[in-house]
């Protein structure tokens, strides 16, 4: 099954099955297909913080799927409906996968609970470089630079250490693109060390305050991954650091890939096996040393549901965080109900 055009990877910056995103033309769940739901952090307040996005789900919300899913749907691992898909086995009606990227602490609580009560698998992509950080994740780093200086302080900062003809984007961009801009004007990653050596000295510019300790309050810790599959969760690899795997070379790839799963193999006793993709971006070299490390299937950003013919290396997921109990019923039924 092909992939994104270029190097198989979503466009820098678009997220897919954002907000306001038209499902109208969504067909149901097909029989031999099985739905691979996308989540990221599952917030316990519905206000935002200095992390908001269009990622975030509230656990509201969230509970409201669950009672969908459980009501209409099989929930399945993702490796099980994966091997039935590919042993030619009959997957049970309306099979739907949960997936959920990131090393976020507040998805104990909102997340491994109420599914551990219902008895409901899923699967947590960890970064495994965030695991017990009290650093802010250098994206992360940056978010709290923005809403604690004020986006005016920030453009003045970044005008005086980057070349004269850069022109800050406005106010009207959002924190998110602005991070993409920065990254392209510089030509590297935040999430890069000179990213943060960068960080380091546009903070010392602007007199910021210290973000120092803010990450025990966001990620998880050790002893949490490590108890996650007694839960019923199975730990997937989402690299080292979270960084874009296309602007690696092969030796940076492997790098991310294989570091993480050393670390969350040793962490849980237990093989890791599936992968997604930082950001959803991959080449066909990503899917190579997946391959070779013997990874059974991997997660993109590309919408859709998958079947016998899709490729295990380009699995679709539907970004299901901003869709409401009916919109998500109507995307595996083809109903609201």
């Amino acid at each position: 099954m092909p992939g994104c055009t270029g190097v198989d990877r979503v466009p820098h910056g678009q997220v897919v099955d954002a907000p306001g995103f038209d499902i109208s033309h969504s067909l149901p769940q097909q029989e031999g297909e099985f739905v691979v739901l996308m989540y990221h952090r599952v917030t316990k307040s519905e206000k935002s913080d200095f992390l908001p996005s269009a990622l975030n789900c509230p656990a509201s919300r969230f509970r409201e799927h669950l009672a969908v899913l459980a009501r209409h749907c099989s929930i399945l691992p993702l490796e099980e409906a994966w091997n039935l898909v590919r042993g030619g086995r009959g997957l049970p009606p309306r099979t739907v996968v949960l997936t959920f990227d990131d090393c976020w602490y507040e998805n104990m609580e909102t997340v491994v609970d109420p599914l551990a009560d219902a008895t409901i698998p899923a699967t947590f992509f960890i970064p495994a470089g965030d695991i017990d950080r009290e650093e802010l994740h250098p994206n992360h780093r940056f978010h709290y630079l923005v809403s604690r200086v004020g986006r005016e302080q920030l453009t003045r900062g970044l005008q005086s250490m980057l070349p004269s003809s850069s022109m800050v984007p406005s106010e009207e961009a959002g924190p998110w693109n602005l991070r993409l801009w920065l990254e392209s004007t510089l030509g590297y990653e935040l999430a890069s060390q000179s990213g943060c050596a960068f960080l380091d000295t546009l903070e010392q510019g602007l007199g910021a305050p210290s973000s120092v300790g803010l990450g025990k309050n966001l990620y998880m810790t050790s002893d949490q991954v490590r108890d996650l599959p007694t839960y019923g969760i199975q730990v997937g690899n989402h690299t080292v650091n979270h960084r874009q795997l296309t602007a690696l070379g092969e030796a940076g790839q492997r790098v991310e890939l294989a570091g993480a799963q050393r670390i969350l193999s040793a962490l849980t006793g237990r093989p890791v096996t599936t992968l997604a993709y930082p950001y959803g971006l991959f080449n066909e070299l990503s899917v190579k040393i997946a391959a070779e490390l013997g990874y059974r299937c991997a997660c993109t950003v590309m919408p859709g549901y998958n079947d016998g013919d899709t490729d295990p290396m380009r699995l679709r997921r539907i970004n299901a965080s901003q869709l409401s109990g009916k919109e998500l019923a109507f995307r595996i039924l083809g109903a609201a109900s």
